[in-house]
């Protein structure tokens, strides 16, 4: 039964401009081909997976070791322990996946109504598609393995504001390009530490659509940007770095905290393995390094998204030289 503080939750109210284009010029001839891949790179999830196999018995569904290498607390535990860690962490993991890809299917269809020019309407079209079946493979995997954790704090209110705003170049940006590149991140990292099959089917057929958008979001800002006022640019501005800061984990104020669930349901101290993972974990420091050093920070500065008003502050956390 749902309460109705959880209700309230679970709704986000906003104004949505909805734009007709009745010219049917072509405008974004990048996304010619990234329209015929989509199509042609459809799924389905039903049966391209094979769903029938008991997940976690065929292989780790987290390597373990390697995902926590470095810390202190990994090396005193139980073997027992250790496959307790990597059920819950996997699950909690996949939760915020699930529950990322649930508002990245609800942003696209914002973006159908809200985004100007027709070809660009039609591959979020094919996006819509892609993020139902995201949610879809999602949920099934994790009811298989273990439970559905609570979407993240940092990364509900990421969502909230990218659903609420009525500027469709923020949605763009901040679904496409940064939880879309923040996805891609955990995806490759969890891909390389799982040895379960399903998870490893999941994630390849998943990562192949998620280019995409990366790529679209990177296309159509890359035409919007150089014509907008300075006063939303600005507010581009500092949205990405806000959610830039708040996604680089490196301290008790940063990062996706709510994993401290997994450890306290163990019974552990959360706050001391949080502390101790962002100093000391191999995979911390592998996924800080993929998502913005990489991905990230290269694309928004080629967006000229990183203003010398801004870049001052990349440098003082560690995101820029």
């Amino acid at each position: 039964m749902t309460t109705g503080r959880q209700a309230a939750g679970r709704r986000v109210t906003y104004q949505l401009e909805t734009l007709w284009d009745y010219d049917y010029e072509p405008t974004h001839h990048e996304l010619e081909m990234l329209y015929e891949t989509a199509k042609k790179n459809q799924w389905n999830a039903s049966t391209a997976i094979d769903w029938s196999r008991p997940v976690g018995t065929q292989g780790p569904v987290l390597n373990v070791q390697l995902a926590f290498g470095g810390t202190n607390f990994f090396s005193r535990l139980t073997p027992a322990e250790q496959k307790e860690v990597e059920i819950r962490v996997s699950a909690w993991r996949l939760s915020q996946f699930l529950h990322g890809e649930q508002g990245a299917l609800v942003v696209c269809g914002q973006l159908v109504n809200s985004i100007p020019e027709l070809d660009a309407k039609l591959y979020t079209s094919t996006q819509v598609v892609d993020e139902g079946r995201h949610v879809e493979v999602f949920e099934r995997y994790v009811k298989k393995l273990h439970e559905i954790y609570p979407v993240d704090p940092l990364l509900k209110g990421l969502l909230d504001e990218i659903l609420a705003t009525n500027l469709w170049e923020l949605k763009l940006l901040g679904m496409q390009m940064i939880i879309e590149g923040l996805a891609i991140a955990a995806f490759n990292l969890m891909r390389k530490q799982t040895a379960d099959p399903t998870l490893a089917d999941v994630l390849d057929y998943v990562l192949q659509d998620e280019g995409r958008h990366v790529n679209f979001g990177y296309f159509a800002l890359r035409r919007s940007i150089p014509g907008l006022t300075p006063d939303k640019r600005e507010l581009l501005e500092e949205f990405t770095f806000k959610a830039c800061d708040l996604m680089y984990a490196r301290d008790e104020r940063t990062g996706f905290q709510s994993i401290k669930t997994v450890w306290r349901e163990m019974g552990w101290d959360g706050d001391k393995i949080w502390r101790d993972t962002v100093a000391s974990s191999a995979t911390t420091k592998a996924f800080n390094s993929f998502l913005f050093q990489e991905n990230l920070m290269p694309r928004l500065q080629r967006l000229g998204l990183i203003s010398e008003r801004v870049a001052p502050r990349y440098r003082e956390i560690g995101l820029l030289n």
